[in-house]
């Protein structure tokens, strides 16, 4: 049967040590007491001499201090005790009772007194016997011989030395003690438990935490715990032995649970096998950690396997050796869903499309988010065909209508697919699935695409167009064409429309069609219109100080508008250029309407006193509600409409309506596209005030355009 366990830290009573140094001090106050009492007796009744009654008085005077101050002893009291050792040797009729005060009072001033003041007020006494003996042997006819002083000195040097021992033991009880007290309050306030085991991993000292974490019943502890058994210190799998701390799952006296570093370390140089257990609670930093690990595995929008964690999935799939399907998928228009109804609405919106990913692949695949709108399933053991059937699944569940956006919404997606092959790698895999998606969005979105190797080579392709084009935004490659816009009542320039080429080594002079797609797709139209803006501006004040009263017109697509820092720099522009703001007209399509963020940008710009001008009216977005709402001081006629004037009359009904639907709102109307003379006329005296196009002039370097003065307007 296994002996009681008690706490770590026993009462100040308890221990032997104690016990002993507690008994050493009850038999050394007794023994001063008795002696000093019989001393004061001996002086009263046994004295010969004149003054042995002042001697007994002053021993009870002695006594009474130590009655009413036991733990102080002044100097004036090792005083009195040095008269009565002096006195005391003429009293009595031997030394021996003086021997025996003097030994009360130092032995107990020995165990009472303070550490600085023992030895020091303890000589006073030692001294008045000294010195009265001496005197005593001068006055007194008594032979000086060895033994007499044998029998006076002996016990003296037996007192100092005695007393000394007695002292330093006290006081090294006391520091003993004071360690205890201090290990005491150390060992009750720490937050780790702390159990020491002896060699049958019984409990043998504990504190109060210990008992708290180990969940240990209020009657006997129990044995310390480890993962693989009841009893740490008896475990075969290293828990003992263990460098750092191995976590156990205790269960906590409520019914909740709570986890447990607990470290077992060998107590050396004792007479029995002691092992200290120390417990620590870990139980919050394991939920951190478990937070943090479900983060990293989980996107925290859509609960769906995050990147990190999905690659890791995809690479122990990989391993597997069997064939593995990997689809990535990219939302179409989120962007546009997201600026119209808001980040909450975007927010809501993958979700959905997440859900309802998880709902068409059920529990064959796992689906993650890659990050943005982009979405990606693993399909471990699917080949091609089943791969395309899983795709086709999911683009048919994001495709039923979603109403919560207070309005039918269908999510559309570009799918890439890409099945593993002997020896690709994760990254490889990704990236053919990534190429595929690429291709079905550049296709229109809203389809599956399987990869193939020539895929990639596009793609190269692609991503060199990419590079080469943002070295022309940087390195000037990009050249400004001006192509005049003629005042029809007169005939002269009134201004001209800036048109970007990009003179591309290796592949000529390109036109805004081959590349403007692909900086929309980079990001890179911001940069590049604000070259265009910049360089159509500086020529516009180079024809100013020639004498041309020539305004530009400059196109600029709805990314650039929604830039916050769109505005700012058109103003930098004008600032530095010195260009009237009205002298410049920005050029929009009818697709700025469903932007707002460009929307409310446009409006900025007009408030500065620079023009706007609504390009292609009738060919996207019109609406005569935008029209009223957002005021535009230039509506170009599309060259659909002026060039099919002459084969059916309802074509120049709808011209006709244009034009005096912008005289109605306040606005001019350029017709583009002009290439004869005949629509220039009917234009005229239908009552457009402008037009452009290859009858007036083609688009050219500026040092080319051999412009006429403009009227001034």
């Amino acid at each position: 049967m296994a002996r009681p366990t008690r706490t770590v830290v026993d009462d100040p009573l308890s221990s032997p040590g104690r016990r002993a140094l507690r008994w050493i001090g009850l038999l050394t106050e007794i023994y001063s007491w008795v002696t000093c009492v019989a001393f004061a007796v001996q002086l009263s009744f046994v004295g010969v001499r004149p003054g042995r009654l002042v001697l007994a008085a002053l021993v009870l005077v002695v006594l009474l201090t130590w009655w009413l101050r036991p733990r102080r002893g002044g100097w004036l009291v090792a005083l009195v005790e040095c008269a009565i050792a002096h006195g005391a040797v003429f009293v009595l009729p031997n030394p021996q009772p003086v021997i025996g005060f003097l030994f009360a009072v130092t032995v107990r001033r020995a165990l009472r007194g303070e550490d600085e003041r023992f030895p020091v007020q303890a000589v006073p006494a030692l001294l008045g016997y000294l010195s009265g003996f001496a005197v005593w042997i001068t006055v007194t006819p008594v032979a000086v011989t060895g033994p007499l002083v044998t029998s006076v000195v002996m016990p003296l040097v037996g007192l100092v030395v005695a007393s000394m021992a007695l002292h330093e033991t006290v006081r090294s009880g006391r520091l003993v003690l004071d360690a205890h007290r201090t290990v005491e309050a150390v060992v009750r306030a720490s937050p780790i438990g702390l159990v020491l085991v002896d060699g049958d991993g019984a409990p043998r000292l504990h504190n109060d935490r210990a008992r708290e974490l180990l969940a240990w019943p209020a009657a006997e502890p129990g044995r310390v715990p480890c993962p693989h058994g009841p009893d740490i210190t008896d475990c075969a799998r290293g828990c003992r032995s263990a460098d750092d701390g191995v976590e156990v799952r205790v269960k906590r006296p409520d019914g909740s649970t709570g986890v447990l570093a607990v470290h077992a370390v060998p107590v050396e140089h004792v007479s029995e096998q002691h092992t200290l257990v120390t417990a620590v609670d870990v139980s919050k930093r394991r939920e951190l950690e478990d937070a943090l690990r479900t983060r990293a595995e989980r996107d925290e929008l859509t609960g769906l396997a995050g990147r990190t964690h999905f690659l890791h999935l995809v690479d122990e799939a990989l391993l597997a050796g069997e064939a593995v399907g990997l689809l990535v998928m990219d939302l179409d228009g989120f962007k546009e869903v997201n600026d119209a109804e808001g980040h909450e609405a975007g927010d809501w919106y993958l979700v959905s499309a997440a859900e309802r990913i998880s709902r068409a692949i059920g529990r064959v695949a796992t689906a993650a988010r890659l990050g943005g709108d982009e979405f990606a399933v693993l399909a471990p053991g699917h080949d091609v065909r089943e791969s395309a059937r899983l795709a086709t699944r999911i683009l048919s569940e994001l495709a039923r209508p979603l109403t919560g956006l207070g309005h039918d919404t269908v999510i559309r997606a570009s799918v890439g697919i890409a099945v593993s092959s002997p020896g690709v790698g994760t990254a490889d895999l990704l990236r053919d699935a990534d190429t595929a998606m690429y291709v079905a969005k550049r296709e229109g979105g809203g389809r599956i695409r399987l990869f193939r190797p020539e895929m990639g080579e596009q793609v190269l392709a692609r991503q060199r167009d990419k590079a080469d084009l943002r070295t022309a935004v940087s390195d000037g490659q990009l050249v400004l064409h001006y192509q005049p816009i003629v005042d029809l009542a007169t005939s002269a320039a009134a201004g001209a429309e800036a048109l970007v080429r990009w003179q591309r080594p290796g592949h000529g002079l390109l036109g805004p069609g081959e590349f403007i797609g692909l900086a929309e797709e980079t990001g890179l139209i911001v940069p590049l219109g604000n070259k265009v803006l910049a360089g159509a501006c500086e020529q516009a004040m180079r024809w100013r100080e020639q004498g041309r009263a020539l305004g530009v017109t400059v196109n600029v697509s709805t990314r650039q508008l929604s830039a916050p820092a769109f505005l700012p720099s058109l103003d930098r522009v004008l600032k530095t250029t010195g260009l009237p703001p009205e002298r410049l007209t920005i050029e929009v399509t009818e697709s700025v309407w469903a932007d707002g963020a460009a929307m409310r940008g446009l409006m900025e710009v007009r408030e500065t006193g620079v023009r706007v001008a609504l390009d292609d009216f009738g060919t996207g977005y019109s609406s005569l509600s935008y029209l009223q709402r957002y005021p535009f001081d230039v509506v170009k006629i599309d060259r659909s409409f002026t060039g099919a004037l002459a084969d059916t009359g309802r074509t120049a009904g709808v011209v006709r309506c244009i034009i005096d639907l912008a005289e109605v709102l306040g606005a001019h109307t350029v017709a583009e596209g002009i290439e004869t003379q005949a629509q220039a006329d009917w234009l005229r005296n239908a009552g457009c005030a402008y037009a452009q196009g290859y009858l007036f002039g083609r688009p050219d370097l500026a040092e080319n355009w051999d412009a006429q003065p403009s009227v001034p307007h």
